[in-house]
């Protein structure tokens, strides 16, 4: 799974003094837990968008005809693709050129690439464990009369004995 926005964009001028909008895309990788940015011009979200619609049924693109670059326009085609990048992100099996189009593919897979054309997330834990029990935690001597709260009360809930939970 992954997270997706486009918090910014800024103007980017050539060498030969064309200039165009470069839109500023952060991704997070949830089950790694590491966060990218990249940056990609609209055409660039134009040619991802034609490739994704031979793969999967896409979200609304926003459209090319724009009546001038102002700010407020460029804040509305911002919130526009950013909404269409966290629809494609959202489905259940996340397509490899999305993947590869943000950059994140190496943060992804532990082995070939090449075989694989999309990555399934449905059954991704998208959690952290928040509590663990050392191996050694029940070979411990625990005949001074101390007995841990929460491994008295883990093993009460496994095993429905509710009697042990109370101090005596």
């Amino acid at each position: 799974m992954i997270r997706v926005s486009i918090p910014s964009y800024h103007k980017v001028v050539e060498d030969n003094n064309d200039s165009y909008t470069a839109f500023i895309i952060e991704v997070c990788v949830v089950a790694t837990g590491k966060t990218l940015s990249v940056q990609k011009r609209y055409s660039e979200f134009e040619m991802l968008h034609k490739q994704l619609k031979k793969q999967i049924k896409t979200p609304e693109f926003p459209p090319k005809k724009m009546m001038k670059f102002s700010n407020k326009v460029l804040e509305q085609r911002r919130l526009a693709l950013q909404t269409y990048l966290q629809g494609v992100a959202l489905a259940d099996k996340i397509p490899k050129i999305l993947l590869h189009f943000l950059d994140v593919e190496q943060y992804m897979y532990h082995g070939s690439q090449d075989s694989l054309d999309q990555l399934d997330v449905s059954n991704r834990t998208t959690h952290q464990s928040m509590i663990a029990f050392p191996p050694e935690v029940y070979l411990q001597d625990n005949r001074n009369g101390s007995w841990d709260i929460v491994s008295a009360g883990v093993l009460a809930a496994l095993y429905n004995n509710v009697e042990d939970l109370v101090v005596r």
